[in-house]
C-alpha cells in the first residue's frame, strides 16, 4: 500500500481553473527555465547548522483566480558558498521544462527557496526561506513567452500568502510583503520548441528536469549534463495486440449498492432507537411529574 501511496503522491496533479483553461489562446507551447544561482543571501551564524543546504521548489500559479495548479517541481540540494554572517551564494544550475497552452499573463511560476537541515534523529527539516513570482508570459500575441535572462527578487515568508484575499492584485505584493533585501535569483527563460515531438508523452503544466525518466523518451547518454530534454528523441515504437483483456474493479456496483443499503438500514435503525428513547423519556416524565 505504501508503494501505491508513493506513486499517487508523485503523480498527483491539480488541474487549472476551468475559466483559465477556456481562455487558452491556442496550442500548447514548450518552455525552458534555467535557475542559475541566488546571490545576496544573508545567513545568520545562529541559524546555520553544519548540514544546511538549499532547494528550489517551483509551482505554477493562476494569479487571476489565486490557484496553484500542476505539480510542484523540486530541485536537488545545494550547499552555500560564502562566509557565515556575510552575503552568500547558492549555485543551482538547474534546468526545468514544461509545456502549456495557458500562455496568459496571469499564469506565473512561484519559485520558493527552502532551507534543508538534518535533525538529530536523521530526518530532514525543510523550512521556507522566501519566494518570488516569475513572469512567464508577456500577454502579447506576437511573443507571448518571456525571453532572456533576468533577476528575480524574493519576498520573505511563504507562498501561501498569495492565497490571501488582499493579495489578489499582484500589484499589491510590494505593499503587503517585505522584500528580502539584496537577495536575487538569476534565471533564464526561453521557448523550447524541441518539446513538440514529445508533448503527447508529457502531460501539460507538469514541470520536469532533463534527468527525469519519461516513458517513450530516450534517456540522455551525456553523463556531464544528463539532460534528455534539451534535444529529446523518441524511443522506437512497435505494435502489439492485446487479447482477452479483462479489468475487474473492486468494489463492483453490486457490492457497492449492497454495502450502501446496509449502512442506510443501520443508520435508520439507530435513528428509530434514538426516537424511542426520547419518547420513553418524555412519557416517563409526564407520568412522574416532579
Amino acid at each position: 500500500m505504501s508503494d501505491w501511496k508513493n506513486t499517487f503522491e508523485r503523480n498527483r496533479v491539480i488541474p487549472p481553473h476551468s475559466q483559465t483553461a477556456r481562455q487558452a489562446p491556442g496550442a500548447s507551447q514548450g518552455l525552458q527555465l534555467v535557475f542559475k544561482q541566488i546571490d545576496g543571501l544573508h545567513i545568520k551564524q545562529s541559524e546555520s547548522p553544519p548540514s544546511l543546504q538549499y532547494q528550489l521548489r517551483v509551482t505554477l500559479f493562476d494569479s487571476g483566480h489565486q490557484l496553484f495548479f500542476g505539480r510542484t517541481w523540486k530541485s536537488g540540494s545545494h550547499s552555500v558558498s560564502g562566509m557565515q554572517g556575510q552575503s552568500s551564494r547558492v549555485l543551482f544550475n538547474e534546468v526545468v521544462y514544461f509545456h502549456t497552452s495557458l500562455c496568459l499573463s496571469s499564469v506565473v511560476a512561484v519559485v520558493e527557496l527552502v532551507s534543508l537541515s538534518t535533525r538529530a534523529d536523521g530526518s530532514q527539516d525543510a523550512v521556507g526561506s522566501g519566494f518570488g513570482l516569475l513572469q512567464l508570459f508577456t500577454g502579447h500575441a506576437d511573443s507571448s513567452i518571456s525571453q532572456g535572462e533576468g533577476r528575480l527578487s524574493l519576498f520573505s515568508g511563504t507562498p501561501r500568502a498569495l492565497l490571501h484575499p488582499k493579495l489578489k492584485d499582484p500589484l499589491q505584493l510590494n505593499a503587503m510583503l517585505s522584500v528580502m533585501e539584496g537577495s536575487q535569483l538569476l534565471y533564464f527563460i526561453q521557448p523550447h520548441p524541441a518539446l513538440i515531438p514529445i508533448m503527447h508523452l508529457l502531460p501539460p503544466n507538469i514541470l520536469v528536469s532533463g534527468h527525469d525518466s519519461i516513458p517513450g523518451v530516450v534517456s540522455s547518454t551525456d553523463t556531464g549534463t544528463a539532460d534528455a530534454l534539451r534535444k529529446p528523441r523518441l524511443l522506437k515504437s512497435f505494435s502489439c495486440v492485446l487479447e482477452g483483456l479483462r479489468v475487474a474493479l473492486f468494489p463492483s456496483m453490486e457490492v457497492f449498492e449492497s454495502d450502501l443499503l446496509q449502512l442506510l438500514n443501520r443508520d435508520c435503525q439507530n435513528t428509530l432507537i434514538e426516537w424511542s428513547i426520547e419518547l420513553f423519556s418524555d412519557t416517563f416524565q409526564c407520568q412522574n411529574p416532579a
